[in-house]
C-alpha cells in the first residue's frame, strides 16, 4: 500500500486537467455516437432518405476535419499527465507500482465488461498499454520525448512493409458504408443490432469488437497510444500548461500546421484503418498523424490560455465537472447511447435518424451528463464509477459524501 496515500484534493486538482477531460469527452461523445446511433453501419444510399442529406455531409466532414482522432489524442495525453502527476508525487514509495499495477488490472476489467457491449472501448488498450508505460519510469526526461517520436514512425515503417508483402493481396472492399467488413455485410450488422435480441445484438458487438482489435495493425494504434503516454508525462514534466501552452504564438503554430496537413491529407484521400496498397496512402496516414497531434495539441494550447484569461467563463465550470468524472462519464454515453438507440432496452432508434438528428440528440445527451456530474459532485467526493474503482484499488472503503 502506497504510504500517506490520500485521494487528491479538490484544491490540489490542476483545473485544466479537468476542463481538458471534459473537453474531450465532448468530441469523443459526437464521433462515438456514430456507432451507437447505427449509421457507421448503413448503406450510404440508405443514409439519403434519412433526412437534408447535404446537411448530414457537410456535419460528417466537420467531423472528420476537426473532431475524429484529435480528442483521442487529448484523452490519451492526459492518461500520461496523469501517470506522470503521480509517479512524482509517491516516486519514493515502494508501494506505488504495485498499487498502479492493480489500477490498470480493474480498468482493464471495466473496460471487458464495457466493450462487451460496445465494440469501440478504449479502457481495455489503455490498460495494457499502461502495464508497458511503467517500464519506462526510471527513463530520463529527455528521452521520454525521443522514444515517443520512435513509437510514432513505427505504424508508418511497418505500413511501408506492408504495403511491399501482403498488402495488394487482400481483398478491396467496396466503401458502401463508413464500416464494412469482409465477413459481413451491412445489413448484417444492421439486422443484428435491429434484432432486440440481446443475445444477437452483444454477439453482433462481439463481431465488431474482433474486427476493431485486428483494425490497431494497421492503424497501429497501439503504438500511438504508447507514444502519447509518453508524451503526456514529457508535458508534465517539462511544465507545458505554465510554459509552452501559455503563449498565443504556440496556438497558432500548432493550428495552422494541423489544417494544412488536415487539408492536404483529405485531398490526397486514403484511410487509417487499411494496408496500404501504394505510396498514396502512406503519405496520406503521415500527413493525418502531422494533422490530427498538431491540432490535438493546440486545442490544449487554446483552452489553456482562455481558461488562464477567463478564469470564471461559465463553460470552463461545465467542462471540469463533466472531467472531474470522467470515466463515469465516458461509460454513461455508452449506457445512454443504447437506451436510445438499441431495441433490445429501450427506444430503438438505431440506424432510423439522420446524422443532424443525432448531433441534436447528442446535444440532450450533453446537457443531461454535465447537470448530472455538477449535482453529483455537489454532495459527492467522486463520481460513482471513479469511486467504486478507487475503493476496489485500495481495497477500503473511502468517504463518499460531502461534509458540510
Amino acid at each position: 500500500m502506497v504510504e500517506n496515500y490520500k485521494p487528491t484534493a479538490k484544491k490540489e486538482r490542476l483545473v485544466i486537467l479537468d476542463v481538458l477531460r471534459g473537453f474531450a469527452l465532448v468530441g469523443i461523445l459526437y464521433a462515438n455516437i456514430l456507432s451507437w446511433s447505427g449509421l457507421k453501419f448503413m448503406l450510404i444510399s440508405d443514409m439519403q432518405d434519412l433526412g437534408d442529406f447535404s446537411s448530414d455531409v457537410f456535419l460528417y466532414k466537420l467531423l472528420k476535419y476537426f473532431v475524429d482522432t484529435k480528442f483521442y489524442t487529448i484523452f490519451s495525453l492526459l492518461f500520461g499527465i496523469g501517470f506522470s502527476m503521480q509517479i512524482s508525487k509517491y516516486k519514493d514509495s515502494p508501494g506505488f507500482i504495485p498499487l498502479y499495477r492493480r489500477r490498470l488490472a480493474l480498468l482493464f476489467i471495466i473496460g471487458a465488461i464495457h466493450a462487451t457491449f460496445w465494440s469501440g472501448d478504449i479502457l481495455t488498450l489503455y490498460a495494457i498499454v499502461g502495464f508497458i508505460l511503467i517500464l519506462f519510469r526510471n527513463m530520463e526526461t529527455k528521452n521520454f520525448f525521443k522514444v515517443a517520436i520512435a513509437l510514432l514512425l513505427v505504424p508508418m515503417i511497418t505500413d511501408i512493409i506492408y504495403m511491399f508483402t501482403f498488402a495488394a493481396d487482400l481483398e478491396t472492399l467496396p466503401k458502401i458504408a463508413l464500416k464494412v467488413y469482409s465477413d459481413m455485410l451491412p445489413n448484417e450488422i444492421l439486422s443484428g443490432f435491429q434484432s432486440g435480441e440481446f443475445i444477437t445484438t452483444i454477439n453482433t458487438n462481439l463481431h465488431n469488437l474482433v474486427w476493431r482489435w485486428f483494425d490497431f495493425i494497421p492503424s497501429g494504434r497501439p503504438f500511438k497510444i504508447l507514444a502519447l503516454f509518453l508524451l503526456g508525462y514529457y508535458l508534465y514534466k517539462v511544465n507545458f500548461f505554465t510554459e509552452f501552452a501559455t503563449k498565443w504564438k504556440n496556438f497558432y503554430i500548432l493550428f495552422l500546421i494541423g489544417m494544412a496537413f488536415t487539408t492536404i491529407s483529405i485531398n490526397i484521400g486514403g484511410s487509417i484503418a487499411i494496408f496500404s496498397r501504394d505510396w498514396g496512402n502512406v503519405l496520406y496516414k503521415l500527413l493525418h498523424e502531422i494533422g490530427q497531434f498538431s491540432l490535438g495539441f493546440s486545442y490544449m494550447v487554446l483552452l489553456n490560455l482562455l481558461v488562464n484569461k477567463y478564469p470564471n467563463f461559465f463553460l470552463w465550470y461545465l467542462f471540469k465537472n463533466y472531467g472531474r468524472m470522467s470515466l463515469t462519464s465516458y461509460i454513461g454515453q455508452t449506457v445512454i447511447g443504447i437506451i436510445i438507440f438499441y431495441p433490445m432496452i429501450a427506444f430503438g432508434y438505431f440506424a432510423l435518424l439522420s446524422l443532424t438528428d443525432v448531433y441534436i440528440i447528442t446535444i440532450f445527451i450533453l446537457i443531461f451528463q454535465i447537470g448530472f456530474s455538477i449535482i453529483w459532485l455537489k454532495y459527492f467526493a467522486f463520481g460513482p464509477v471513479e469511486y467504486l474503482w478507487r475503493c476496489a484499488i485500495h481495497k477500503k472503503w473511502f468517504p463518499l459524501i460531502i461534509k458540510e
